[in-house]
């Protein structure tokens, strides 16, 4: 599946275009699989915009994003971090900043993106002793999951107050209809297309409510297809499915293919 492949059955495109342009911060919130990364550099690509990209982590601290020291040949330099090159990136072209996995976003982290947000004005990094003017042509993008999934650290929700500054657009899984439509596209068979897509929101549902570890997503849809195109059967493909998941389960994940109840 193309990095720029993106159904937007929203308009997502057009609200983003408006908050980037008038905000410069937007807030993408969505389960994973819903497309967030996706969506991004479907607009970069799109745009010709360039792009500045970093998934976070329960390590990621404000120091990795600015700067880190590295060892080379015996002695010790800085590397130049993700936000600093963003924000010393000062060509013609708009920049985009898209910190993925914002849940993990820890306080110190917090801190930096608060700082970052402050939208046309100069941000002062002590680490570096210098200062840096964010212009209109700056744009912040951070994506992240649902407040309420269990798995993440939740930072983020206890400092929401902090984040003002950012316009949230909420993704969601494509419709059924949308998605077997984009599936026959690659594999002239809607009866196992259609299973497909039913198999994949049982699983969805499951994950959402905590049951399994995984959605299956849209690309992972089309990657069956192709499979099935290319000789594999459908045994071979429904295991190649359960194996996304954690080895306890994979019985449950069988039986939602086989018609189990969700």
């Amino acid at each position: 599946m193309s990095n720029t492949m993106f159904v937007d059955r929203w308009g997502l495109e057009r609200k983003a275009l408006v908050i980037l342009k008038t905000v410069g911060n937007l807030r993408l919130v969505g389960e994973t699989g819903t497309g967030k990364t996706t969506f991004v550099h479907y607009l970069v690509v799109k745009h010709d915009w360039k792009l500045y990209e970093f998934s976070l982590t329960t390590d990621t601290s404000r120091w990795d994003l600015i700067a880190c020291d590295t060892l080379e040949k015996g002695s010790t330099r800085v590397r130049t971090g993700i936000v600093t090159k963003w924000l010393m990136d000062d060509s013609d072209k708009i920049k985009v900043l898209h910190l993925d996995e914002f849940n993990y976003a820890q306080p110190n982290v917090l801190t930096l993106i608060n700082q970052l947000a402050d939208f046309r004005k100069s941000i002062w990094i002590p680490e570096l002793e210098r200062e840096f003017k964010r212009t209109e042509k700056h744009y912040l993008i951070i994506s992240m999951n649902p407040f309420e999934k269990e798995g993440y650290t939740g930072t983020f929700r206890t400092n929401i107050a902090q984040m003002r500054r950012f316009e949230t657009l909420v993704l969601d899984y494509l419709d059924m209809r949308t998605e077997v439509k984009i599936l026959t596209k690659i594999l002239n068979d809607y009866e196992f297309c259609r299973r497909l897509v039913e198999f994949a929101n049982k699983v969805r549902t499951n994950y959402k409510e905590g049951n399994l570890s995984t959605p299956i997503t849209t690309g992972n849809l089309i990657n069956y297809c192709r499979m099935k195109k290319e000789g594999l059967d459908e045994k071979e493909i429904v295991e190649i499915a359960c194996n996304l998941f954690l080895e306890e389960e994979r019985s449950k994940v069988k039986a939602l293919w086989e018609g189990g109840e969700e």
